[in-house]
C-alpha cells in the first residue's frame, strides 16, 4: 500500500460558485435487513416526511431492492456498507458503498484487500466513502492508501453516541499530507434516535444517483449538524463566509495554521472576511451555532 502524494492535491470546483440548486441528503443507513431496527419501508418514509432529497440504503455485507422506491422529490440509492480487513485493525474498515445493484456481494479475501473490493465496487458502477475514521481509530497510513474513496464522513450521529462523531483531525491528517479528499456528514442510522441529526447538503443541477455521486466526488456541497452556509469562497486575498447566526467560526489550514472568529459579545456572526496569511496551503472553514452544532465546508486549495 502507498501513502497519497502531494501530487495528488486536487482542485474542485466551489459549490457556492455553481449553478444547482441544493438538495439535503442521507448517504449512510441501516434497516432491519442488518442490524438497524427500523423497516426499510419506515426508513425510507421517514426521510421522505422529513424533506431529505436523497437517502443511501447501506445494510452491512448486504443489499436491499430499492427499485421503485425513489419518487419525483427523493432519491433513494441502492447501496452497502463493506468491512474489508485493515493491516493493524482487527476490526477491519467501514467502507460505505454507494450505488452498487441489488445482489452486490464481496467475497472474504486475504488481510489488505480494501483495494481491490473498493475496484470491485467500482467496477459495479458504484463509489466508495470511507467511513467514521475517527471512531475507528485509524491511523494516517490505513487512510492514505485508500487512494479511491471519494469522501470520509466528517460527522457521524451514531458514532457521535459514542463520543466520537466528529472525525476533523483525521481529515486534517490527509489534507496536511496533500490528499484534497472531501466530506460528508451522515446520520448512520440504526436507530430512530439516529435520524435527523447530521446531513449533506448537495449543490446540483438535477436529482440523480449520477449527480449525487459527482457532487459527493467533487465537494459539490457541505456537512451540517445544524448550521446552514450560504456562501463560502475565497477573493482579493481573503475568505469570504455567509452563514446562519453562529457563535464562532474556525478556518483549518495545514498543521500549526488557522484561525478562531469570534462575534462581539451577546452578538453572533452572519459572515466573516478575513485575509488569508500568505503561508497557508489550503482553508476549509467550521461553522459553530450557539447551541454548539456545527458545519463543515470542504477545503478549497491556496496553491
Amino acid at each position: 500500500m502507498t501513502a497519497v502524494l502531494e501530487t495528488d492535491f486536487v482542485r474542485h470546483a466551489n459549490p457556492f460558485r455553481r449553478a444547482g440548486r441544493w438538495y439535503k441528503v442521507n448517504l449512510h443507513a441501516h434497516t432491519t435487513t442488518s442490524d438497524g431496527t427500523i423497516s426499510l419501508a419506515d426508513c425510507i418514509g421517514g426521510y421522505r416526511k422529513a424533506g431529505y432529497s436523497a437517502l443511501a440504503i447501506t445494510d452491512h455485507e448486504r443489499t436491499n431492492d430499492v427499485r421503485g422506491m425513489s419518487t419525483k422529490d427523493m432519491l433513494v440509492i441502492s447501496g452497502m456498507e463493506y468491512h474489508p480487513p485493515c493491516p493493524g485493525r482487527p476490526a477491519g474498515y467501514h467502507l460505505v458503498a454507494l450505488n452498487v445493484p441489488h445482489g452486490f456481494a464481496l467475497a472474504d479475501g486475504a488481510p489488505g484487500d480494501a483495494i481491490a473490493r473498493i475496484a470491485a465496487v467500482k467496477k459495479a458502477g458504484g463509489e466508495t466513502i470511507l467511513g467514521h475514521p475517527y471512531w475507528c481509530g485509524l491511523r494516517y497510513e490505513q487512510m492514505a492508501c485508500l487512494s479511491d474513496v471519494i469522501a470520509l464522513e466528517i460527522f457521524n450521529t451514531q458514532a457521535d453516541r459514542m463520543a466520537r462523531g466528529e472525525s476533523s483531525e483525521a481529515w486534517s491528517q490527509l489534507h496536511d499530507a496533500g490528499w484534497f479528499l472531501n466530506a460528508v456528514a451522515v446520520d448512520d442510522t440504526h436507530d430512530p434516535e439516529d435520524m435527523f441529526c447530521g446531513w449533506t447538503m448537495l449543490k446540483m443541477r438535477r436529482l440523480s444517483v449520477a449527480s449525487v455521486i459527482d457532487a459527493v466526488r467533487t465537494g459539490s456541497g457541505y456537512s451540517s449538524n445544524g448550521p446552514e452556509i450560504h456562501d463560502f469562497t475565497v477573493r482579493r486575498g481573503a475568505v469570504e463566509l455567509r452563514c446562519s447566526p453562529a457563535a464562532a467560526v474556525y478556518l483549518v489550514s495545514q498543521s500549526g495554521k488557522g484561525a478562531r472568529i469570534l462575534p462581539l459579545p451577546g452578538k453572533t456572526l452572519r459572515s466573516i472576511d478575513f485575509p488569508i496569511p500568505k503561508t497557508w496551503r489550503y482553508v476549509r472553514a467550521v461553522v459553530v451555532d450557539p447551541r454548539g452544532m456545527k458545519a463543515w465546508t470542504n477545503p478549497l486549495s491556496l496553491m
